[in-house]
């Protein structure tokens, strides 16, 4: 790629992540934040847990870009709740890695339902050919972004 096309991908990637907390992330918080109670970085860490089954504080760290010592607080806060618990590695008793209790998983369960009912309230005036053609484009950028 050249500079130009580098450059364009750049304000792309950022022009979509500024939208996408705005028209979407906002949304999903304050309903999340009104019907459970739980805070934005709790919500986020049971997303990680639910999406990537047994992960250690450290990944969790490391896919959310936040302080080590803030998510092993984050995260006592959700064992306090029962949503999650820590499980020691068999092979490394220097690690454990956090799932989701059933409770855990009934809330992330709900913040689902949530999330479609703020989608489904966002783009009931889009049309359903555009729709589709956003999933299909949406659904392309995943597999490239996998390949990375």
């Amino acid at each position: 790629m050249n500079y130009y096309e580098t450059r364009e991908l750049h304000d792309l990637l950022f022009s979509f992540l500024d939208m996408f907390h705005e028209k979407f992330l906002h949304h999903f918080r304050k309903r999340n934040e009104s019907k459970s109670g739980m805070k934005k970085n709790h919500v986020k860490i049971i997303v990680m847990i639910y999406r990537f089954e047994g992960l250690t504080s450290t990944d969790i760290a490391k896919m959310l870009d936040m302080e080590k010592g803030s998510v092993t607080t984050l995260i006592d806060q959700l064992t306090e709740c029962g949503f999650v618990v820590r499980c020691d590695v068999a092979h490394d008793r220097r690690k454990s890695l956090i799932l989701l209790t059933d409770l855990g998983k009934a809330q992330m369960e709900c913040i689902i339902e949530s999330h479609i009912q703020s989608m489904n309230e966002l783009l009931e005036c889009i049309d359903s050919d555009e729709m589709k053609q956003f999933v299909d484009s949406l659904g392309n950028v995943v597999k490239f972004m996998n390949k990375l």
